[in-house]
């Protein structure tokens, strides 16, 4: 997928559709311009799953721990990075490449001495580099086109690194000191955890070389958990998304810089609030970017139609961002995964807040990267499922134990279907002005037995209000109702598509719908 294409506009948020404007007549009554009616609402479309892939244990360097890191397509082929436990007790990353996202390769790549051989698809140590999250550059030199992060967490002993501090002296250490009635600063001061992102570069993704120096030293505070990073060529920046803690409570913070080895302070951009359970947790991002650019609305705000998506504060730009944010749920000790949604990668909202990645048989899924292309008709997204609770894996299996319970899978979804726009009865809405890029309107949608869908195309809603009227020609009475399930149905009017008059022209869509769901549309 190419997030440069412009493709449908997708119904994930409110973003785009006429909330209606009220207005006074000559006769001194109130009046309405081009309200919604009926009962929309937006509904997330739970992903449904593939046979598990690539879970098997078939080396002795995968003796326990499999655990994917990332999936990139690039071109014809899936490509994926992972972590693995050897027999002989090492952490190693590992790599492997499909046609379908399921039957999997794992080359013979010649990088890593095992047990006397290099006949074997391991990437180096993953105390050389241990891969936390990679992505393309395209602004790089070839022969660090592709980058890599990790995250470390260093000993700090009377402000020095003390490469030799183990978990277990350091925590004895602390404990001494706060029995001897030193303060949490004082503590600090002596003894510390200081937490910094590492990066890495490489020509092909296979051999990878350490930058030395940190990317970022965060000091003190925790970050544990995933760390995304890839390169915003819209914003000319390097963007990461990882988890912070706020009061007790896990967030996503968002981090940036114009350079890889230099990062802004990072900010919360994500967390539950009021409307989630109380015991509710964020536990990671799942970042990822919509897979195509969407071709949207002319204008955001203003008192008159037009404008260039900017004005009035508007954050339209003609790119989605999205998080598979798992969920977790502190009280039952298990995790799903609900979708988030950003027009700047800022301000994030959801649609609904139920799973659009379901627990099913497992006790506990995680999202991971990247949303691919998975067939022509489909989109997938790769997540680890848990068949233990989030609380209890450590004390009721071993680690071996653990490696057998869990198991990858893909979540899918046919295109542009990750939400849908449904009205039950009748309804209607409007969407603001856009130009007509195209000689012809696509709709991807779905009816129930008994539904349909129908468009108008208008003059667009303007402030102060007018009444809305259809261009001729493209008004309901001429509009032909559409039924079934069709991924990109060509809209007729009294059988005719073609648009070529309006192309370039400012306009508005008026949906006419019942017992139907919308994904998305172009025109």
């Amino acid at each position: 997928m190419d997030e440069n294409v412009i493709g449908p506009t997708p119904f994930i948020d409110w973003c785009g559709i006429w909330p209606g404007h009220g207005g006074v007549g000559e006769d001194g009554l109130s009046w309405i311009q081009d309200p919604p009616l009926g009962d929309l609402q937006l509904k997330v479309q739970p992903g449904r799953w593939s046979e598990p892939f690539l879970h098997q244990r078939e080396h002795p360097w995968e003796a326990e721990n499999l655990t994917p890191l990332m999936v990139l397509r690039e071109g014809d082929r899936l490509r994926v990075w992972y972590h693995c436990t050897g027999d002989d007790g090492n952490d190693y990353d590992a790599y492997a490449e499909s046609e379908d996202g399921l039957h999997w390769e794992k080359p013979e790549l010649g990088l890593v001495d095992y047990g006397g051989s290099t006949a074997n698809n391991l990437l180096h140590l993953r105390s050389h580099f241990a891969i936390r999250s990679l992505f393309i550059d395209p602004t790089a030199p070839p022969e660090e086109r592709y980058k890599a992060v990790r995250v470390e967490g260093r000993f700090f002993v009377d402000g020095a690194i003390d490469a030799d501090m183990t978990i277990d002296r350091y925590l004895e250490m602390r404990k001494a000191m706060q029995h001897e009635g030193f303060s949490d600063a004082q503590v600090a001061e002596k003894a510390e955890i200081r937490q910094a992102i590492f990066g890495a570069v490489s020509p092909d993704g296979l051999r990878w070389t350490p930058i030395e120096k940190p990317l970022r030293d965060l000091g003190s505070r925790t970050l544990d958990g995933e760390y995304f990073a890839f390169y915003d060529e819209d914003k000319g920046e390097y963007v990461a998304y990882h988890r912070g803690h706020l009061e007790r409570r896990r967030a996503v913070r968002r981090s940036a810089g114009k350079r890889f080895d230099e990062w802004e302070e990072p900010q919360f951009v994500f967390m539950t609030d009021p409307q989630d359970p109380l015991d509710d947790d964020v536990y990671g991002s799942g970042y990822c970017r919509y897979p195509h650019k969407m071709a949207g609305a002319s204008g955001t705000g203003g008192f008159q139609a037009g404008g260039d998506g900017r004005d009035n504060g508007g954050i339209y730009n003609g790119n989605l961002h999205l998080m598979f944010v798992p969920f977790y749920h502190r009280l039952t000790s298990t995790v799903d995964v609900q979708l988030a949604t950003s027009r700047d990668g800022l301000l994030w909202s959801r649609p609904e807040r139920v799973p659009i990645i379901e627990r099913g048989e497992y006790e506990s899924v995680y999202s991971r990267r990247d949303l691919v292309e998975f067939s022509e008709e489909e989109w997938g997204l790769p997540f680890i499922g848990y068949k233990q609770r989030h609380d209890f894996k450590i004390n009721a299996y071993s680690e071996k134990e653990n490696s057998s319970v869990t198991e990858w899978r893909w979540a899918l979804w046919k295109k542009d279907r990750l939400v849908a726009l449904e009205a039950q009865g009748e309804a209607r809405f409007t969407m603001v002005q856009r130009p007509c890029h195209g000689t012809e309107m696509r709709l991807n949608y779905e009816t129930e037995k008994g539904g349909w869908v129908r468009v108008e195309l208008v003059v667009p809603p303007t402030t102060p209000p007018e009444p809305v009227e259809p261009f001729p020609g493209y008004g309901l009475d001429a509009a032909d109702a559409l039924v079934g399930d069709e991924l990109s149905r060509v809209v007729t009017w009294n059988g005719r598509s073609d648009l070529s008059e309006l192309k370039g022209r400012p306009v508005s869509i008026r949906i006419h719908m019942a017992r139907a769901r919308l994904y998305s549309l172009f025109i």
